[in-house]
């Protein structure tokens, strides 16, 4: 807002006059806009309890686990599950959200769990006996992959010759009812296994380029008559897809589709539990009796399953067979016809088998050959012939850190094994300023708007070993020289070093170790004049980024509390700030101007930058904010903020996005 001399006038009245507000008043007062108390937050803060287990109850430990919004990929928080297969934290996300998306992105584990937030709680157990319990979400999603399979040309849609059938009945999921009596275990040290040979949503080209070997093994060679069991492990796929089996005497396999007879269905419908299906890890099927002298083949139908007749079409789409050149790709030189990985786990003497669903043509595939995970086991020791199977890899820790490579973003740096964002990598918060506090603004909301964004690196232990803060002016519409300051939630002799400020020299002290000097807590000082970064002349295009070291890591449930106490300097006053509704002031700010002009701050209760009919100076968002135009009040500006801040919040959370 532009400056006027008639503050200078108003400014010069005693404050000690002034009138204050009578904190015993009713709770809402016909003048005000907003019920006392309510400090006009647009976020909310969230507790998350997590749990990653096996469907033996082991905890599995060292997984980054990823959390977006409903219907948004973006990522906005990450964390490592802890020794106990637990992540226990906090997160501010806006206040409308209601919902949240998981994804573990480890083999074993539902892709992605929708779950729901109770009482700013998010808890949920992913794994375990019931695969799936806690907040979570198992109405159906909608398939957004359909557009994948709509792009495949339909030279590649041919009809099988074949008779299909299903080994029993199934529920409205495609669950079979004719699984095992008992589950099988699927241990901690195999999903190690696992996701070390097949990462989620990395080519395996690029980590196991043996596994597509010419040499290696196609099909399952019975060498031991006995009972054959298939066991799902877990599916990274988004698709409804369906798995079934043919066989033939070894040593005889089908040069074509047509010489294959009969193809039965093992699971009509791959898809796990919260995922459009009702798979557990574990669950197990008995193909049967097998003598020695037959070769089974695995054939993955893509997409077949059919929602709404609750049945499996084997010619909507493609078919995949374990046997590359059953396979409808034209290959040249890289193995795109191979659509599956055999994998010896000897140990428990398992066959895992591991299938891509989308035609490798196309350039849609990820080629990380985990769409669906299976494994075959016997009734028999060594039932199979493993002569040419590559055996599966053993997790690899190269930095001793405890977290395997093919989990850890630094798999060099012992210091260091994962990074989170906040907002968000790609996103950024807003902070939108009046600065004529302790006076009356016009509440347009744009004499400083500060768009922030904050990464940390964290150890295995999510602690942070070191933090960037990015800040960028957005809009300066003031006559005021503002600086802008943040308090952060930890002691400043914690911190080695703080670099990366725009000064003017003439008002911020400093400490050594480049906090602010004089504060209780660590304060940093992005920039004392925003007239040196953003006016008519000047307009940085790069972000100021503050680095900031750690004497020792520090714990990420502290500082992933982001926007943290952030304060508008008003005109190079250093005693002037202007901090959110609500936030209390630092070690510097004049205390004697609460309660003056329009402020009717009370510190005795906590109640803090509030004026006149409970109007703020200043509000916060964890997402872009459009600042309204000079003069015109955010009332006016944004047609349901009136009704959110009457309501103290409870209504239209999402004002600002309207």
């Amino acid at each position: 807002m532009r400056k006027y001399l008639l503050f200078l006038v108003i400014a010069s009245v005693s404050l000690s006059n002034c009138k204050k507000q009578d904190d015993n008043a009713d709770n809402f007062n016909v003048n005000n806009i907003a019920p006392n108390g309510f400090n006009f937050g647009t976020s909310k803060s969230i507790l998350i309890n997590i749990k990653l287990l096996s469907n033996l109850g082991e905890p599995i430990k060292g997984v980054p686990v990823k959390f977006c919004f409903l219907n948004d990929t973006t990522v906005v928080f990450t964390a490592l599950t802890n020794l106990d297969g637990a992540i226990n934290s906090k997160l501010t996300i806006p206040s409308y959200v209601e919902q949240m998306v998981i994804r573990p992105n480890y083999i074993g584990f539902i892709k992605e769990a929708n779950a729901f937030i109770k009482d700013n709680s998010l808890d949920l157990t992913i794994g375990g006996p019931n695969g799936l319990s806690g907040n979570v979400i198992l109405s159906s999603a909608t398939n957004n992959q359909d557009s994948k399979i709509k792009t495949l040309s339909n030279n590649f849609i041919k009809s099988l010759s074949a008779n299909f059938s299903y080994l029993g009945t199934y529920d409205v999921n495609g669950r079979p009812n004719y699984l095992t009596s008992k589950p099988s275990a699927v241990s901690a040290e195999l999903l190690g296994f696992l996701n070390a040979s097949l990462p989620e949503e990395k080519n395996i080209i690029d980590h196991h380029l043996v596994y597509l070997s010419p040499s290696a093994s196609r099909d399952l060679d019975v060498i031991k008559s006995g009972e054959i069991f298939v066991t799902y492990v877990s599916e990274g796929a988004n698709f409804q897809n369906t798995m079934g089996y043919y066989t033939y005497p070894t040593g005889k396999k089908p040069s074509s589709l047509d010489q294959i007879q009969d193809i039965k269905y093992i699971f009509p419908n791959t898809s796990g539990l919260g995922s459009r299906g009702g798979l557990l890890s574990g669950d197990r099927v008995s193909l049967g009796n097998f003598n020695a002298g037959t070769s089974i083949g695995v054939v993955l139908f893509s997409n077949a399953w059919d929602d709404a007749s609750k049945t499996v079409n084997p010619n909507k789409y493609e078919r995949f067979f374990s046997d590359k050149n059953l396979n409808p790709e034209n290959d040249n030189n890289l193995n795109l016809k191979q659509h599956s990985v055999f994998l010896d786990y000897e140990k428990e003497d398992l066959v895992v088998v591991g299938f891509e669903d989308t035609n490798r043509e196309t350039g849609k595939s990820d080629n990380d050959f985990n769409d669906i995970v299976v494994f075959f086991s016997s009734s028999k020791v060594n039932a199979f012939n493993k002569q040419n199977m590559i055996k599966l890899s053993e997790p690899v820790d190269s930095d001793g850190d405890g977290i395997s490579d093919d989990l850890d973003l630094f798999p060099g740096d012992s210091k260091k094994a994962y990074s989170v964002f906040f907002p968000s990598q790609n996103g950024w918060g807003t902070l939108a300023f009046e600065d004529l506090w302790p006076a009356k603004g016009d509440y347009d909301m744009n004499d400083l708007v500060v768009n922030y964004r904050y990464s940390y690196n964290v150890n295995a232990n999510n602690e942070v070993v070191d933090m960037k803060a990015d800040y960028k002016v957005n809009q300066s519409l003031a006559f005021y020289k503002n600086g802008f300051g943040v308090e952060l939630p930890i002691n400043q002799n914690v911190i080695d070093d703080v670099r990366g400020y725009i000064n003017s020299g003439k008002y911020i002290k400093y400490n050594q170790n480049g906090t602010e000097a004089g504060q209780a807590k660590a304060v940093i000082i992005p920039f004392d004049n925003q007239k040196l970064i953003f006016d008519n002349n000047v307009n940085y295009s790069e972000p100021i980024r503050v680095i900031i070291a750690f004497l020792k890591p520090q714990p990420i449930s502290i500082l992933n509390a982001a926007p943290y106490n952030p304060f508008l300097i008003s005109d190079g006053r250093r005693s002037y700030e202007i901090h959110l509704p609500g936030f209390p002031p630092t070690s510097l700010a004049d205390k004697n101007l609460f309660g003056s002009l329009q402020d009717l701050s009370n510190p005795a209760i906590g109640k803090y930058y509030i004026g006149e009919n409970n109007w703020p100076w200043a509000l916060s968002f964890v997402e872009p904010f459009n600042y309204p135009t000079e003069g015109k009040p955010v009332n006016l500006a944004y047609p349901n903020f009136s009704a959110w801040a009457a309501s103290g919040g409870t209504q239209f959370k999402d004002w600002y996005k309207q």
